[in-house]
């Protein structure tokens, strides 16, 4: 569940975006916790994603409440265009051209053409959310080595595989990852060594 403020911040955000022409998705801890998922703590923040073209839009839209500009951010393992804004007391951070490098992989988000397409979406009265696939949750998680979000996205995905293994086989096919962390996606989401759905999958390290 989410806090009443972010609530509030994710109303205010569907509604300055209905129509935008664009597509983009929420993700992060704000995304698991509108699924219903168990966090140590509520989110704080929302995370949204979208392809680097579709930057300037969104930008426009959000601008009455924006802290920062789009701007090139290198930093470790991540590369992107970040911005920030305050809707209701709440910071959103827009995550333009997302990029993780880990693990010997490179993992990039495609919004429009892979993420958007196989999202969850949620019902609010100012509109409606996207929320990124599970797939992409896993496999963030796993390259930014955070076991502990990992276990929660793994659960969620065996707990209803129909719904969330062809979008992950797709990602894994999409992205170069290297192959100890691809067969560890696999086996935490319950697929065989066939590509099959597994009935038994082992929890994390």
């Amino acid at each position: 569940m989410l806090t009443p403020n972010l609530e509030l911040a994710a109303e205010r955000l569907a509604e300055l975006t209905r129509d935008c022409g664009v597509r983009w998705i929420v993700g992060g801890s704000a995304a698991l916790a509108m699924r219903g998922a168990e966090l140590g703590r509520p989110p704080r923040d929302l995370d949204i994603y979208a392809d680097a073209q579709d930057i300037p839009v969104l930008h426009r839209r959000l601008s009455e409440a924006a802290l920062d500009r789009p701007t090139e951010d290198r930093t470790g393992r991540y590369r992107s265009v970040l911005s920030h804004y305050d809707l209701m007391g709440t910071t959103v951070e827009l995550v333009g051209a997302f990029r993780v490098g880990s693990r010997n992989s490179v993992y990039n988000t495609e919004v429009a053409a892979i993420l958007y397409p196989m999202s969850d979406r949620v019902r609010l009265a100012a509109g409606e959310l996207a929320l990124a696939p599970l797939g992409h949750e896993l496999l963030f998680n796993l390259l930014r080595e955070r076991y502990d979000r990992v276990e929660t996205v793994a659960g969620l995905i065996r707990a209803n595989p129909e719904a969330h293994l062809a979008g992950l086989r797709r990602l894994l096919e999409r992205n170069r990852l290297a192959s100890d962390v691809a067969e560890e996606a696999r086996r935490l989401a319950g697929i065989g060594e066939k590509g099959d759905r597994a009935d038994d999958a082992p929890r994390i390290r």
